[in-house]
C-alpha cells in the first residue's frame, strides 16, 4: 500500500503524517544507498472497511445458501432500464445502468460498478415476488467480491426501521451498522459513514409507512447531496406513489425486473435438475414452452413461484409428479397453482435439520429447535386467524390476544393481576409475621407466618382478580378497541389544547373507572377478610368488623383508584405508529408504563397511608360502635401494599404493555398458539421474508399466503 507522504491526506480523512513509513538504509560502495527494509503501518480505516466486508461477505453468503438461491444457478430474472421520464433522473446524471439478468451478475455488476462514484446509484423495483430482495443479494456478494482498496463496503440493510422525519440518514446507518455488526465500535462506524466507505444496499422502501416514503425520498436526496452511493429496492407501484409527491431518487438508474418467459422457466427447471432426472420434469417443461399462455406458464413467470416449484418437487416421487401442474383438471387456473406452491413456502424457509454455526461478529440469529420449526406453521396460521378476525392486515403487538373473548380476556388478566397482588401481600404479611409475630421459636414464626401469608394473598389477591377483570372489560366497553401504547408526557406549564394531550372528559371518564374500581376492591377486600376471621376464629362478631373493613378499605381504595386513574390519563400522550419500529415502540411503552409506575406508585401509598388514618379518625366509633385503630406501622404496610401491589394490577390489566404482557407473553405461548419470544419471531419471520413491516406493524409479504395460512396444514391442498 503507498503511503502518504507527511502533510498529506490518506484514506479516509486520516493524515499522512500518522502512517509515515519507517526505513533503514546504509551506504555501500562507490557510494551506493541500499536499501534493506521499508516497513509501512496500514490505515485504519482500510484495515476497518476489509474487515467489515469479511463479515458482511461471509453474511450473505450463508443466506444465499440457505435460501437456495445458487442451487444450482440463480433463477435468471431479467432487468432492464425503466424510462428516466417516469421513474428516473436525466440519463447524464443516472447514467446508463444497461440490462442484466441474476445469471449473469457479473456484467450487470460490472456497469454498475462502472459508474462513476457519485452516479453509483440505482433503484430496483418489482412486484410482489419478483426477485427485488434476491437480486439486492446477489449483488452485494458479487461487489463484495470485486471489492478493491478504497471501495465503499455494500452493506444490505431493511429500512423498515427508519423514520426519516425522526431521524437522519447516517444516524439510522450508525445505528443499524452498530445492531447487525457489534463487534465495530461507535467512533469505526461513525468514520466508515462519513467518509462513504459504506454503500448502504436500501431494501423495502414499501417497507415504510405510506406518508413516510416521500419524506424518505427527499431526506435520502438531501443527505446524497455531497454524493455518495446507494442502492434502494421498492415496490413499483408504491414507489410511483411516493414520486408523485416527491422527487424521484436523484442521480439514479432505475430497473425493473421483467415477467420470466416460458422457454426461460423451462430452462432453468432442466438446468436445476440432475440428467438422471430430467425425465421427470419433461412433462411440464415441454407444457411450458408448447403453450406460453397456459395457466401454469403464467403462474411460473413469478419468479418466487418458479423457485417454490424447484422445491416442492425436488426431491423425485412417483406419487407427485411435477408435470401434474399442467394437467387443467386438476390445476385450471394460475391462482390455483399459486395457492397450492405457497403452501410449501413456510416450510422452504424454516427447515427442519440442523443450521450453520453463527457467525462471528455478527449479531446472534435466533436459534429454532427442530420442534419449533415444525410449529411455524401452527403459529403463522394463529396470526392469519388473527387478522382475519380483526378484518384488516396489520398485525400490531398490542393487538395480540385481543380476538379472544371479552368474557376470556377478562378472566385470564383479572387472574394474573389478582395473582400479582396476591404475592406481593402473601409474601409482605408473611415475612411480617416472620419477624415481628406472636409466636415465640423460630419454627413457630415460620409456620405462622407461611400461614398468615397464605391468608393474605387469597384474601386480598381473588377481590383484585375480579376487580381487575371488571376494570378491563369496562375499559373495553369504553374504548371499543385494544388499549394503545402510549407515552408518559410531563407538563410543567398550564395546560394547552395540544392535539396529543387526552381531552379533559378522557381524564374524567379513567378517574371515574378508577374510583368504581377501588371502591369495589376495597369492599371486597373487606368483606372477604372479615368472612375468613369468622371461618378461622368460630366468632360471628367478626363478620361486623369485615363490613367495617369494607367500609374504610372501600373509601380508600376508591381515593386511590381514581386518582391514579386521572393523573395516568393526565400525563398520557398518544404514540403515532409510524414514529418507531414493532420493537422500538414496545420498548417505548414498557418504559412509559414502569416510569408511570414509578411516579404514581409512591404517591399512591401516600395518599393511601395518609388517608388510611384521617379515615379512621372520621369513622372512629361511628359505625355500630366499633373501635379503630391504625398507628404508623399499619399505614407504612396499608401505603406499601397500595403503591406497588396496586400499582401492578392497573400496569397489568389497564395498559397496553400489560396487556402484551399477560395475553402475548403468557397466554398464547401458555396455550401453544404463539411460542415464547413473540417479538423474537415475528422479527425472524420478517428477515426471512414471511413478514413485511409498516412502521410498527407487520403484514403477511403475500395476502394469498395470508388466505392460504387460515386452514390448518392437514386440510390445506397437496
Amino acid at each position: 500500500m503507498t503511503v502518504p507522504t507527511p502533510g498529506g491526506q490518506g484514506p479516509g480523512g486520516i493524515s499522512g503524517s500518522v502512517l509515515n513509513s519507517a526505513s533503514a538504509s546504509m551506504r555501500g560502495d562507490h557510494n551506493v544507498q541500499n536499501n534493506y527494509f521499508n516497513l509501512s503501518f496500514p490505515d485504519p480505516v482500510e484495515t476497518a472497511a476489509q474487515k467489515l466486508a469479511k463479515v458482511v461477505l461471509a453474511q450473505w453468503r450463508q443466506e444465499a445458501a440457505k435460501r437456495g438461491l445458487y442451487s444450482p444457478v440463480p433463477i435468471p430474472v431479467q432487468w432492464r432500464a425503466m424510462p428516466s421520464r417516469e421513474f428516473g433522473d436525466h440519463l447524464h446524471l443516472s447514467g446508463d445502468p444497461g440490462e442484466g439478468s441474476a445469471a449473469d451478475l457479473g456484467s450487470f455488476a460490472r456497469t454498475f460498478l462502472g459508474l462513476r462514484q457519485r452516479q453509483r446509484r440505482l433503484v430496483v423495483l418489482g412486484g410482489a415476488g419478483s426477485g427485488k430482495t434476491t437480486l439486492a443479494v446477489l449483488l452485494v456478494i458479487e461487489m463484495l467480491q470485486r471489492m478493491g482498496e478504497g471501495d465503499p463496503v455494500p452493506v444490505l440493510l431493511s429500512l423498515a426501521s427508519w423514520r426519516p422525519r425522526l431521524e437522519h440518514l447516517a444516524t439510522w446507518l450508525e445505528r443499524q451498522l452498530l445492531r447487525e455488526y457489534p463487534y465495530l465500535s461507535v467512533e469505526t462506524v461513525r468514520i466508515l459513514v462519513r467518509d462513504q466507505r459504506v454503500l448502504p444496499v436500501l431494501d423495502g422502501l414499501d417497507e415504510l409507512p405510506a406518508p413516510e416514503r416521500p419524506t424518505a425520498l427527499r431526506k435520502l436526496n438531501s443527505a446524497l447531496a455531497a454524493g455518495g452511493p446507494v442502492v434502494l429496492t421498492c415496490r413499483t407501484d408504491d414507489y410511483a406513489e411516493a414520486i408523485r409527491s416527491a422527487s424521484v431518487l436523484r442521480s439514479a438508474a432505475v430497473v425493473q425486473a421483467d415477467p420470466l418467459t416460458a422457454g426461460v422457466a423451462s430452462d432453468y427447471l432442466l438446468n436445476c435438475a440432475p440428467p438422471l432426472h430430467e425425465d421427470r420434469w419433461r412433462p411440464l417443461t415441454d407444457a411450458l414452452t408448447r403453450d406460453p399462455s397456459s395457466p401454469v406458464a403464467k403462474a411460473l413467470s413469478v419468479p418466487l413461484l418458479l423457485w417454490l416449484c424447484r422445491i416442492v418437487y425436488e426431491h423425485p416421487d412417483p406419487k407427485k409428479p411435477p408435470g401434474k401442474l399442467a394437467d387443467p383438471c386438476s390445476f385450471p387456473t394460475a391462482e390455483a397453482i399459486e395457492r397450492h406452491l405457497l403452501d410449501a413456502l413456510v416450510p422452504s424457509l424454516y427447515p427442519s435439520g440442523p443450521q450453520p454455526p453463527p457467525q462471528p461478529g455478527r449479531k446472534a440469529s435466533p436459534e429454532w429447535s427442530k420442534e419449533h420449526s415444525e410449529r411455524v406453521s401452527h403459529w403463522l396460521s394463529y396470526l392469519a386467524r388473527h387478522l382475519k378476525q380483526h378484518g384488516k392486515p396489520d398485525l400490531a403487538w398490542w393487538e395480540l390476544g385481543t380476538t379472544m373473548r371479552r368474557s376470556s380476556r377478562m378472566t385470564v388478566i383479572g387472574l394474573v393481576s389478582g395473582a400479582t397482588v396476591g404475592l406481593i401481600v402473601g409474601l409482605t404479611d408473611g415475612l411480617i409475621y416472620i419477624y415481628a409475630g406472636p409466636a415465640r421459636g423460630l419454627m413457630s414464626r415460620l409456620v405462622n407466618g407461611l400461614f398468615t401469608g397464605l391468608v393474605a394473598g387469597l384474601v386480598n389477591g381473588l377481590p383484585a382478580a375480579l376487580v381487575f377483570a371488571l376494570a378491563h372489560g369496562i375499559g373495553l366497553v369504553s374504548r371499543g378497541a385494544a388499549l394503545e401504547p402510549s407515552r408518559v408526557q410531563i407538563r410543567l406549564r398550564r395546560r394547552t389544547k395540544q392535539s396529543d394531550a387526552r381531552s379533559t372528559p378522557e381524564i374524567l371518564a379513567r378517574a371515574r373507572i378508577g374510583l368504581i374500581a377501588g371502591f369495589a376492591a376495597g369492599v371486597g377486600i373487606g368483606s372477604l377478610t372479615g368472612l375468613t376471621n369468622v371461618l378461622i376464629s368460630g366468632n360471628a362478631d367478626w363478620l361486623m368488623g369485615g363490613l367495617v373493613d369494607a367500609a374504610v378499605y372501600g373509601l380508600l381504595f376508591a381515593l386511590a383508584g381514581g386518582l391514579a386513574g386521572g393523573l395516568m390519563a393526565w400525563f398520557e400522550a398518544p404514540i403515532g405508529i409510524e414514529s418507531a419500529d414493532p420493537r422500538g415502540l414496545l420498548n417505548m411503552n414498557r418504559k412509559a408504563v414502569l416510569l408511570q409506575l414509578l411516579m404514581f406508585g409512591p404517591l399512591l401509598g401516600l395518599v393511601a397511608a395518609v388517608g388510611g388514618g384521617l379515615i379512621v379518625e372520621l369513622l372512629n366509633g361511628s359505625l355500630w360502635g366499633i373501635t379503630l385503630q391504625w398507628n404508623l406501622a399499619a399505614g407504612l404496610r396499608f401505603g406499601f401494599l397500595i403503591g406497588l401491589g396496586g400499582g401492578l394490577g392497573v400496569v397489568l390489566s389497564l395498559t397496553a404493555w400489560g396487556q402484551w404482557m399477560v395475553l402475548a407473553r403468557i397466554w398464547l405461548p401458555l396455550t401453544r398458539r404463539l411460542p415464547w419470544a413473540v417479538m423474537t419471531f415475528l422479527e425472524d419471520a420478517h428477515q426471512r421474508g414471511v413478514l413485511r413491516q409498516t412502521g410498527a406493524v407487520y403484514q403477511f409479504r403475500h395476502a394469498r399466503l395470508q388466505d392460504r395460512l387460515l386452514r390448518p396444514p392437514e386440510h390445506r391442498d397437496r
